[in-house]
């Protein structure tokens, strides 16, 4: 398949953005991409629309899917701590296994028609655990999207959940398939909520697997000194995801740089929880890789981005930063970070790379280069509609309709579980 015809964005080495030019698609990667037509029999004219490598979420929530309109009783949360136990930590525990399902169908249904994909999912359902991540999966492949998933080890609901999260994360790492859509982490919840016993026994049980460790770290001031403790227990390294990284010192800065762990800044999440923010500008400065997440916030990663560039102002007070944080964390490093830990090779128009490209209804009324990109992506692109998606070399969003699943009849189904579960 050649799609032509296209403004191209390449993110390649040498950054290329061309005015018109073609990408060769042969099986599940690219096998060219060219500024000029190419003659073929399987050519899609994409009519000057934008092309440009599928987007990426490198920590999100599937299950959050059904907080939306979610109504609590009694006083609104205060802290991190009471949405935690009034909102997340109910709503866990109420899980299903239809709810897992459905809510990981519409969440990832939501993900393709926002241009992600790329999913890296963080789970827990402490009353359907065994067997929760297949649902999953499941979706993943229903839907055609490419990620990663785990399960969220924690001791909050004592020694006997603690043990089956980590049997299904066990599970799981050992039955996935390689080289496939959906690869597998080591799930653990975030510091203050696993006792020394538990880590131990999740680094030995990990020692023959190999996968990297998926954590909530320093979201909060609750968890702040989590880099040191995790440091100290062998659970960060250079696989590790460490999500938030908000309440974190100078000193935790070059500790996490030292052992190469992965940061994924989640800044809308951060926002509606009003935690904080990280430091984006510190962590560059200090070279750590960090990537950008949705926390469950929403499936539209282009809002993350201008979140993560507009917050980083404000902190800063400054209009002059966060232009080169922002841009790397949604273009750049969620790329690199799934490469390193989940050995995918995408986020790049060029030979060799897998073929999951975003087709977007955007002419940009100024000239557009590798120089002047950030304002068109910020400005323009993020707000233009999202024509076509492709992951693998195959369809999943074509002419803005889904090609694999039926996304009304999935409401529909899902509206029917939600309401037949009640209030929780």
């Amino acid at each position: 398949m050649i799609l032509t015809n296209a403004r191209i964005l390449t993110f390649d080495a040498a950054n290329r953005v061309l005015d018109s030019g073609s990408v060769e698609i042969s099986g599940t990667g690219i096998h060219a991409c060219v500024p000029r037509s190419l003659p073929s029999t399987d050519t899609i004219d994409c009519h000057g629309k934008l092309l440009m490598p599928a987007l990426i979420n490198c920590h999100t929530h599937l299950y959050s899917t059904l907080a939306r309109g979610l109504t609590l009783p009694g006083p609104a949360p205060r802290d991190f701590s009471q949405i935690l136990k009034k909102l997340w930590w109910r709503l866990d525990r109420a899980l299903t296994p239809d709810d897992i399902y459905y809510s990981a169908l519409i969440g990832l249904i939501d993900s393709a028609k926002n241009g992600v994909g790329t999913v890296i999912d963080h789970h827990s359902s402490p009353n359907a655990c065994a067997g929760s991540l297949d649902l999953i999966a499941q979706a993943f492949h229903e839907v055609g999207l490419r990620g990663a998933v785990c399960y969220e080890t924690s001791d909050r609901n004592g020694p006997h959940q603690a043990r089956e999260g980590i049997l299904e994360n066990i599970r799981f790492i050992e039955r996935r398939p390689r080289n496939g859509l959906v690869s597998a982490a080591f799930g653990l919840h975030a510091s203050f909520t696993l006792s020394d016993k538990t880590l131990r026994q999740c680094v030995e049980a990990n020692e023959s697997l190999g996968a990297g460790f998926h954590i909530h770290v320093a979201e909060d001031r609750s968890d702040a000194g989590a880099v040191k403790r995790l440091r100290d227990h062998g659970i960060l390294d250079k696989r590790t995801l460490a999500a938030h990284c908000v309440h974190i010192s100078a000193a935790d800065r070059k500790t996490l740089a030292r052992l190469r762990v992965n940061v994924v800044h989640n800044p809308q999440s951060n926002c509606n929880n009003a935690v904080g923010t990280a430091d984006l500008p510190a962590l560059f400065r200090e070279g750590v890789l960090t990537g950008l997440g949705s926390d469950g916030c929403s499936p539209r990663m282009w809002d993350e981005f201008k979140t993560a560039f507009h917050v980083q102002k404000l902190r800063a007070r400054d209009p002059r930063v966060a232009y080169a944080e922002a841009y790397a964390a949604a273009f750049l490093n969620n790329r690199e970070i799934v490469k390193k830990v989940f050995g995918m090779d995408i986020g790049r128009i060029e030979a060799g790379a897998k073929a999951d490209l975003l087709l977007v209804d955007y002419y940009p009324p100024t000239p557009m280069s590798s120089g002047n990109l950030f304002g068109h992506l910020l400005y323009g692109i993020a707000n233009a509609p999202i024509d076509s998606l492709i992951v693998d070399g195959r369809y999943v969003v074509k002419d803005k309709q889904l090609v694999n699943v039926d996304e009304a009849r999935v409401a529909q189904t899902f509206m029917s579980v939600v309401r037949a579960k009640g209030p929780l």
